[in-house]
């Protein structure tokens, strides 16, 4: 049986499994697509495009989501789909994260918890809205019995698969570096506040074949 910890989300407690399994939808998860994608995507540019939350859902977040509140962290995480995603369509990545998203709704997330998403086609989805806080780290009390609220003033950003059994694509590779480098500038970031999950809390998130490239860039100023 899982450990788990209760955190509060402002108004409401949310249980996460200690092993942070609980960050996507297990196999028999069926969802309820709120809204079909549009029949085509955007057309690609070489710029850190954003495509828009309205593409891939209606849905509203089903609980009061709190203020952002400034930026100190962006931390990168896959998925962890226990099979993997490996899919590079636009109508198959819209449904597979509206899929994501009932499913923390349902696990008692306020809204879907991470801010972006960069799929296997290397494009950045927009996810929950950046003015609000984020839920994609587990939060708890250390040692000294201090809670970390590790969401506060934290972009959270999916790179879609699961790289303990998947490697990224040379596209979503690309797109870390430029769309990472892009979120530091923009909140004046040093890199060593550039994190990913495993960092932050005991997890294998981002998986192992994700974690030695994002040692890689940081140590090279890539990002």
């Amino acid at each position: 049986m899982d450990s788990r910890s209760t955190v509060a989300d402002g108004n409401h407690l949310v249980s996460l499994p200690e092993d942070d399994s609980g960050y996507a939808p297990p196999p028999e998860f069926q969802a309820q697509v709120a809204a079909a994608p549009p029949p085509r995507a955007p057309v690609a540019t070489d710029a850190n495009a954003v495509i828009p939350r309205a593409a891939w859902t209606s849905a509203k977040p089903v609980k009061r989501c709190l203020p952002l509140g400034g930026v100190a962290l962006i931390t990168f995480h896959h998925d962890g789909d226990p099979g993997g995603f490996a899919e590079t369509g636009y109508s198959e990545t819209a449904r597979y994260l509206e899929r994501i998203r009932a499913y923390h709704a349902k696990s008692g997330f306020q809204d879907i918890g991470y801010h972006y998403a960069i799929d296997r086609a290397g494009r950045i989805w927009e996810l929950r809205s950046v003015a609000y806080r984020g839920e994609h780290v587990r939060e708890g009390y250390d040692q000294e019995h201090v809670l970390r609220k590790w969401n506060d003033h934290n972009v959270g950003v999916v790179v879609l698969g699961n790289f303990d059994l998947q490697v990224p694509t040379e596209a979503q590779k690309a797109r870390i570096r430029a769309w990472g480098a892009q979120l530091r500038s923009e909140y004046r970031l040093t890199i060593a506040q550039v994190k990913v999950h495993q960092e932050l809390v005991a997890t294998k998130c981002p998986g192992k074949n994700l974690r030695p490239y994002m040692d890689s860039i940081r140590q090279q100023g890539l990002i």
